[in-house]
């Protein structure tokens, strides 16, 4: 009974450990398609990885996982799955060296993009598309090597190609 107790004790103090290094920031964005909003929720860890939801004002909810494989200062590359079928390859900038606040591009497997922002980026304004796609593939180029999601969502851009 002892025993069943401080192994009890024990995973209670790891969830409590665990969950302070850890940080929610909203996010909020746009997708080509029709400029459609999209509002969420981003969790990142210290050790630089995270996972979000977002969820698009006509009702199509995604979810995600993400990493910053080399800190803050690259991009991190992450991979989404949405309820309808959709998958797709994110890229994120952060804008401050903690990772608490940047922008991200995401492309679906429809060849549609989606951009947002999360933390706090008070001064922040959609980018044209083009631009949009220009940077997502700037940052796709630098982090060629770091696709380790391909597994989890097989229908992405980059892990058919």
């Amino acid at each position: 009974m002892v025993n069943m107790k401080l192994r009890f004790l024990s995973m209670v103090m790891a969830i409590i450990l665990l969950s302070a290094f850890s940080v929610t920031k909203h996010i909020k964005g746009i997708t080509q398609n029709k400029n459609e909003a999209i509002a969420g929720t981003a969790k990142g860890y210290l050790w630089g990885s995270g996972q979000f939801k977002i969820t698009s004002n006509s009702g199509l909810v995604c979810n995600g996982i993400y990493e910053f494989t080399e800190g803050a200062s690259k991009p991190a590359v992450g991979g989404l799955k949405c309820d309808d079928g959709l998958q797709g390859d994110i890229v994120i900038s952060a804008l401050n060296t903690t990772g608490s606040a940047g922008y991200g591009i995401a492309q679906l497997n429809n060849k549609k993009y989606a951009q947002f922002v999360y933390g706090e980026v008070p001064h922040y304004k959609n980018m044209s598309w083009s631009m949009a796609k220009e940077r997502y593939s700037r940052m796709s180029q630098q982090m060629e090597g770091h696709i380790n999601y391909c597994e989890e969502y097989p229908k992405t851009l980059k892990c058919t190609t």
